[in-house]
């Protein structure tokens, strides 16, 4: 069985906000499209949180750029979940990632996933119980925004927990780039 295919990033220069996903799950990598799961919240957090004017879904994901927003992965590799990639993948994955920050220069980084800040920034303070929000780092002078995952098998936040931490991005999604 052959293996699935990465998904293609969405990027451009200059970004107002670039969403990192930790990795796709499979059926993302078998339709094409990013946050593609049946349970998925990405696409509807997105219009309630107001970071897009019309209500979208997984087939659309190309279109965030006409708004400023951006798409990629940690890991390009797609599992089933993100306990089934390997200490070689995320460092393969952070170094990727380090790069096209450094290429692209969005504004705001926005981590979909709360185990994705450990990966990122390994000498900071271990911090138990990270908040979603505005982190105090950076990355390229690009600002850091921890998210919680929006996969439907994430039980540990509610969607009004979802779309209080999608909102804080509002101030990147509303103002032009520099």
């Amino acid at each position: 069985m052959p293996s699935p295919l990465a998904l293609p990033d969405h990027l451009a220069p200059n970004l107002n906000i670039l969403f990192v996903g930790i990795n796709p799950g499979l059926r993302s990598a078998a339709v094409g499209h990013h946050y593609a799961g049946h349970s998925n919240r990405f696409w509807k957090l997105l219009y309630d949180a107001a970071l897009v004017p019309e209500p979208l879904t997984y087939h659309n994901d190309e279109r965030l750029l006409e708004w400023g927003l951006g798409l990629t992965n940690l890991v390009a590799r797609p599992t089933a979940g993100s306990e089934n990639l390997t200490a070689a993948d995320y460092a393969t994955g952070r170094l990727a990632l380090m790069e096209k920050i450094r290429r692209y220069h969005p504004r705001v980084t926005a981590l979909v996933g709360i185990t994705l800040y450990p990966i990122l920034f390994p000498l900071e303070p271990k911090q138990a119980g990270r908040k979603p929000g505005l982190q105090s780092v950076s990355l390229y002078d690009s600002s850091i925004v921890l998210l919680p995952n929006p996969s439907g098998r994430n039980a540990a936040y509610p969607y009004h927990a979802l779309l209080n931490a999608f909102r804080t991005l509002a101030p990147w999604a509303r103002s032009s780039p520099g």
